[in-house]
């Protein structure tokens, strides 16, 4: 047990610093997705047009409403970016660490699969909890009326707004019926990559028992399925992005911070599977 402390202390560090660094990540993302949310109200089709609040005045009011929040949602999303920085900057320190003390030892694999592990789901969580794409629907200085009598909206006029994470996405599929498909989003985006990290963790800790060979042996047989999680995104993706609604309207598709933490996840989670074939064939050997 001794030869692996500096692994179990750093492992017990990277834990609260994720877990901190976590909170701070939703906390901003979830205020960044109110103030977009917020920027689509107030500029709404049915606000500006609608109810014929701009006829008589107050294009300016809004515009200035507008720039203000979107300048607060840019300065949230900065700083979640920050934090993701921070997060990892802490994952590469914490393998960097364990690799300089274990290094020169027969243990080298074995932790390294195990930092990779940990790291993975480090990436997971936010993975799943944390926005993916945000999909907008608007138009640039609506001009509503004829030759005789016009109005123009000056700025943006939204139809539509959407920021979801795969969490969000999963209940947005239930809720609208698609059981089938949100049950494969259940099953490949949560299910199936905590089963194959717990396996592969069992597995590195009592890598010479009876359990590790079984653990290796399943992980070798849904490997075939390693990449559903990548397919998952795609269909993310898919479901939210969105073409041109006519030639009168602008859309766009941005990825965010979610996408890119998934996808560290994926890699940490691919690469721990290669030490652990590594392990398990060096003890056969």
């Amino acid at each position: 047990m001794k030869q692996f402390k500096v692994l179990i202390i750093s492992t017990i560090l990277l834990s609260f610093s994720v877990t901190f660094l976590s909170t701070k990540i939703v906390k901003e993302l979830n205020l960044y997705k109110a103030n977009k949310n917020e920027i689509s109200d107030v500029l709404d089709f049915k606000n500006r047009v609608l109810n014929g609040s701009e006829l008589i005045g107050g294009s300016d009011s809004k515009l200035e409403e507008w720039d203000t929040l979107y300048k607060e949602a840019a300065v949230l999303y900065d700083s979640a970016l920050k934090y993701g920085f921070v997060l990892l900057i802490v994952v590469l320190v914490y393998g960097f660490i364990n690799y300089l003390a274990y290094q020169k030892t027969l243990e080298k694999e074995r932790v390294l699969g195990i930092v990779f592990v940990f790291a993975a789901l480090s990436f997971l969580y936010l993975g799943l909890q944390t926005p993916f794409l945000e999909v907008e629907a608007y138009s640039v200085d609506l001009e509503i009326g004829n030759s005789f009598l016009s109005k123009t909206f000056d700025g943006r006029t939204y139809y539509l707004y959407q920021n979801k994470s795969v969490f969000e996405l999963i209940k947005l599929l239930f809720n609208g019926g698609n059981l089938l498909v949100g049950l494969c989003v259940v099953l490949f985006s949560i299910v199936f990559p905590l089963f194959k990290l717990g396996a592969s963790l069992i597995a590195f800790i009592f890598p010479k028992t009876t359990l590790a060979q079984r653990s290796l042996s399943l992980i070798t047989k849904l490997g075939k399925w390693s990449m559903a999680d990548v397919f998952i995104s795609a269909v993310f993706l898919a479901v939210f992005s969105f073409a041109n609604m006519n030639v009168e309207v602008d859309t766009s598709s941005n990825t965010l911070i979610g996408l890119y933490f998934f996808l560290a996840f994926v890699i940490l989670s691919i690469s721990s599977g290669q030490f652990l074939k590594h392990v398990i064939t060096s003890l056969d050997n």
